[in-house]
């Protein structure tokens, strides 16, 4: 074979199927060999993994790094965050802001920002539909690139109107070929359990989970699951957090029905007992649950009822999560995730025997590369795919510190957390982004991945 840009040598090379020793060849940021390091041709650059797991970059589905008017974060600020943490694919999720990803015109906007400014490389879901005009253009977002489209059908502002614009978005959604994503919650019955709470002037952050409790969600799974069959479109579920909402994905996948789930680091790690330590800097939705919702998640991830696992990236700075301080339900939800999602991953769950590390690399990479239709392109070590690539030390130990983040994100719930294990290189396309913590690569590298019905009509 003809010299190379790119060796990694000496390597525990880990996918979904198997882990082997060996190294990796890149040419014109592609995977053009896999074999034994005697075999490897010559390169001119060279990076000894020192026996270290090699993974596929992560992908992570669900983060909000660009909501103009909502968000100080940005596509350069989220993506260095996320080379950091060893992902080297953000798929950005819209929420209800000034650039309303419902038609192609903002669409492009938004790809343009993102190719301008992203680290790390990018795809888009499209999105919120609230109302008619929001599904009118689904068939041209598809073939402009988006990946996916948000319904948000309760908990704030960004509600889906009603049940008919959801279901006729949901038919479209699958003539389109494409993905309808659900942030579950009964609006209705949220609002109710809301204002019932302000009324009688409870303001612990407790009392956000209360107006939450697991029903909320649970009700809004099953009717999307029931809208779904009907319609006839894949559906995937954003941030399962309930044991009845596992329950009600696992029946739909034993019916056969193209149902796919994701959930969070916060879902599977945190319970109300963390609100006594965190406080307001615990607010986000879904809220976190009880001790038997994490158990049950940790199950669902291992008997292929979870299919995934995201950050939901949403990250604010210390004075504005603090408005919780005087009233809890005027807290912005949400808390940053990008550059400790493998970390934790890593440290609570495959250094604790929760979950296999080949496992990982199916919930992490691989799983949501298919849903999202970036598979085979991403998502997998083999020859002919992108070289992403995150090299991990299992034995490495850090204190995760906010003063440290990339991203804007001044506070997490994961403040002072001793993790065992995380990413220590990052390369996407074949070039290193980020290095021990330091950000190597530059804004503009990122590039834009569009869904399969572009790349077909290429």
């Amino acid at each position: 074979m003809k010299k190379v840009d790119l060796v990694i040598k000496n390597a525990r090379i880990v996918t979904s199927r198997d882990i082997c020793t060996g190294g990796i060849a890149v040419n014109d940021g592609k995977i053009v060999a896999i074999c034994k390091d005697p075999l490897l041709p010559s390169a001119d650059s060279i990076i000894d993994a020192g026996g270290r797991a090699v993974l596929p970059g992560a992908i992570d589905a669900h983060v909000h790094v660009y909501i103009p008017g909502q968000l100080s974060e940005t596509f350069e600020t989220g993506t260095k965050a996320a080379a950091v943490g060893g992902v080297t694919t953000i798929i950005e999720m819209p929420s209800l802001d000034e650039l309303l990803t419902t038609t192609v015109k903002n669409f492009e906007k938004k790809k343009a920002i993102g190719e301008k400014e992203a680290c790390v490389d990018f795809a888009l879901h499209a999105g919120e539909i609230q109302e008619e005009k929001d599904f009118l253009e689904i068939e041209d977002l598809v073939r402009t690139g988006a990946v996916g489209f948000k319904i948000t059908m309760g908990g704030g502002s960004s509600a889906v109107k009603n049940d008919g614009i959801m279901f006729e978005s949901f038919k479209r959604i699958s003539e389109a070929k494409s993905v309808a994503i659900v942030h579950a919650e009964n609006h209705q019955l949220y609002e109710f359990l809301k204002n019932k709470a302000v009324q009688k002037g409870e303001n612990d952050p407790i009392a956000y989970s209360f107006s939450r409790p697991n029903i909320v969600e649970a009700e809004a799974i099953s009717r999307a699951i029931l809208f779904a069959k009907f319609a006839g479109n894949k559906l995937h579920v954003a941030h399962m957090t309930t044991k009845e909402g596992v329950e009600l994905v696992r029946n739909a996948k034993d019916n056969w029905q193209p149902v796919t789930a994701e959930v969070t680091p916060q879902a599977l790690l945190l319970n109300k007992k963390n609100y006594e330590k965190c406080k307001h800097y615990l607010i986000m939705n879904p809220p976190v649950r009880e001790k038997e919702d994490n158990l049950a998640l940790w199950k669902a991830l291992n008997d292929g009822t979870v299919d995934c696992i995201v950050t939901d990236h949403c990250a604010y700075s210390k004075e504005e999560k603090n408005v919780g301080l005087k009233n809890i339900w005027d807290t912005p939800p949400g808390i940053p995730g990008l550059e400790t999602i493998m970390g934790l991953l890593i440290s609570e769950g495959v250094n604790k025997n929760r979950i296999e590390l080949k496992r990982l690399v199916q919930l992490c990479c691989e799983n949501p590369a298919r849903i999202f239709g970036l598979y085979p392109r991403k998502g997998v070590i083999q020859v002919g795919s992108d070289a992403d690539f995150m090299i991990i030390d299992l034995k490495k130990e850090e204190v995760i510190q906010s003063d440290k983040f990339q991203c804007i994100g001044e506070c997490t719930p994961f403040e002072g957390w001793r993790i065992k294990g995380k990413p220590i290189l990052t390369v996407v396309r074949g070039q290193i982004v980020a290095d021990n913590g330091n950000i190597i690569g530059k804004p503009g590298y990122g590039k834009f991945i569009p869904s399969p019905k572009v790349i077909s009509e290429e």
